[in-house]
């Protein structure tokens, strides 16, 4: 049950509190009095999004506070699950800084608006004109059959599933599209990838690779090189190697004559110990290339066909050609594994269709259990707020494929003559049959969940005469069950009331500003008799207003 609602800077209201009681409470008051505000304001600490532009005083924050008494509904497991502190008195509030960041909490706790709306959807309903459309979307009888069936519980569990369902049916799709793309790539990714296979890319030095292919083409010559370094270097007695052998040798023993002639003999053996390396490795090198038995036109070949497989897919190195290798394996692999992966996720989805088909069929069967009871209390209702003649079923029937409502397709059927054909409602009924069937529906749901407060904004617009009373009998009823709050322009819903606000617009400090006053029983009747005639003093008005509110 809401106990208060306080709203501070927003829109034209500066500052105002309202309480709340058990039973129900009419709010009134001229056009553009601020009810509308007033209702903006509580949507808002409910979760809906929020409208800058209604913050007029941008210096100052805006906020929003709603008190709940939540004794009468328990909801300890919802705030143990999203370790939230419970309190049978629980505070929410919404406010917005002076940068317009809103922030909301629950009991202190800074939390999500998707959570702060999971929350006050349990705990009050704002049902206003534009609600009554929502009796013309195809989902709505499916809300209706399963809050009174109680399946509430199993159809989220099956709604869960069916999205399962849909992720399942996307990925395989999904697939099945890489399947089409692999299967028209196969025969080229193939033949790319037999042009790899003739080469062992993994085991390749292309710097050694290429080394020995410019060495075969001046084999001629490097051999009369090398061979002219072994012969003038290392002749016996004559070479060059051998002649500074003797130098160094000689040296030495007068090298520790001085400092520098030590230093010459130590540089003169180190050019001596470099030639005999130079002559060493001349030799290794001469006797490599004259005893090599590698062909040299395969190595020509294996460069070539490395360079042109980097050509054609554009690449510098050969790790880049590995990976490309790599790819093309994985495609060609992955041809094979892509029906087997289609064939797992098309059994998966088998076994979720058949276990979502028997969900679907007994929810089916709980709908359409309280389909005649429903009728019954709503053609009672529909004769109570004037609607004699009417006539309202439900024709649910099953559909031949489980879809995201289960396996039930439904329609709200509607006469407005007992000799009338049934059509559906939304193609007959008249804008104010509409909102009566609508306050009829809610009455009855009122019944069968454990939502504590109702707000009706307007909904008896273009209701008048003895059907407003009959709509105000039928909120009465519904208030001693559950907290029921009206925002009304008629006075015969207005004097049900057991309590009864007056929203005005006044002038303070040079500025117009909504603001709220609790009517005394005096204060009552004037209002009444205001809302009948448009003049409070009329006698046979304010004669009227009492009769009404007594």
């Amino acid at each position: 049950m809401l106990k208060t609602l306080k709203i501070n800077n927003y829109a034209l209201i500066d500052s105002i509190e309202i309480s709340f009681d058990k039973g129900m409470t009419s709010i009134t008051g001229e056009t553009g009095a601020g009810k509308s505000i007033i209702l903006g304001g509580l949507s808002m600490v409910l979760g809906s999004r929020i409208d800058n532009s209604k913050i007029i005083n941008k210096d100052k924050k805006c906020f929003v506070e709603a008190v709940f008494d939540l004794k009468d509904l328990n909801p300890i497991d919802f705030f143990t699950n999203n370790d939230l502190d419970y309190d049978e008195i629980t505070i929410i509030r919404r406010e917005v800084n002076q940068n317009g960041k809103s922030r909301a909490f629950i009991n202190d706790t800074p939390v999500k608006l998707e959570l702060l709306s999971s929350l006050t959807n349990r705990l009050i309903d704002v049902h206003s004109q534009f609600n009554n459309l929502s009796i013309l979307d195809s989902n709505f009888i499916f809300i209706i059959l399963d809050s009174l069936s109680n399946n509430l519980d199993d159809f989220k569990i099956y709604l869960n599933e069916f999205k399962s369902l849909q992720s399942i049916e996307k990925k395989i799709e999904t697939k099945r599209l890489i399947r089409e793309k692999l299967n028209s790539d196969l025969d080229y990714n193939k033949f790319l990838y037999t042009e790899f296979q003739d080469l062992d890319l993994d085991n390749l030095n292309l710097d050694d690779l290429h080394n020995k292919v410019k060495e075969a083409d001046n084999v001629d010559q490097i051999k009369d090189i090398l061979s002219k370094i072994d012969t003038e270097l290392n002749a016996d007695e004559i070479g060059i190697s051998d002649k500074l052998s003797q130098i160094v040798k000689s040296l030495s023993k007068v090298s520790n004559s001085s400092n520098r002639l030590n230093e010459l003999s130590m540089n003169l053996n180190l050019v001596n110990e470099n030639l005999n390396q130079i002559v060493n490795d001349s030799e290794l090198i001469l006797n490599d290339i004259s005893n090599s038995d590698e062909n040299i036109d395969s190595l020509r070949d294996t460069l070539d066909k490395v360079f042109s497989l980097q050509n054609k897919h554009k690449v510098d190195s050969l790790n880049d050609l590995l990976i490309i290798k790599q790819d093309l394996a994985s495609k060609i692999s992955s041809h094979d594994s892509i029906y087997i992966e289609i064939d797992e996720l098309e059994e998966e989805l088998e076994l979720i269709k058949t276990n979502l088909i028997s969900k679907a069929n007994k929810i089916h069967d709980k709908r359409n259990s309280v389909i005649p009871e429903f009728q019954i209390l709503m053609n009672k209702n529909l004769s109570e707020l004037g609607m004699e003649k009417s006539d309202i079923k439900i024709d649910l029937i099953k559909s031949e494929t489980i879809h995201r409502n289960g396996i039930s397709e439904g329609r709200f059927l509607f006469k407005s003559n007992a000799g009338a054909l049934y059509s559906e409602l939304k193609d007959i009924a008249s804008g104010g049959e509409i909102s009566r069937v609508m306050l009829s529906i809610k009455s009855i749901l009122s019944s069968f969940t454990q939502l504590s407060s109702i707000i009706f904004d307007e909904i008896d617009t273009g209701i008048s005469g003895s059907v407003s009373s009959k709509v105000a009998e039928l909120m009465k009823h519904m208030s001693k069950k559950m907290q029921v709050i009206v925002i009304t322009h008629t006075p015969q819903v207005a004097s049900k009331g057991d309590f009864h606000y007056k929203v005005f617009k006044r002038e303070d400090n040079n500025k117009i500003i909504t603001d709220v006053k609790f009517l005394s029983d005096k204060e009552r009747v004037n209002e009444i008799a205001e809302m009948l005639s448009g003049d409070k003093s009329n006698k046979s008005a304010h004669e009227l207003a009492s009769e009404l509110l007594n």
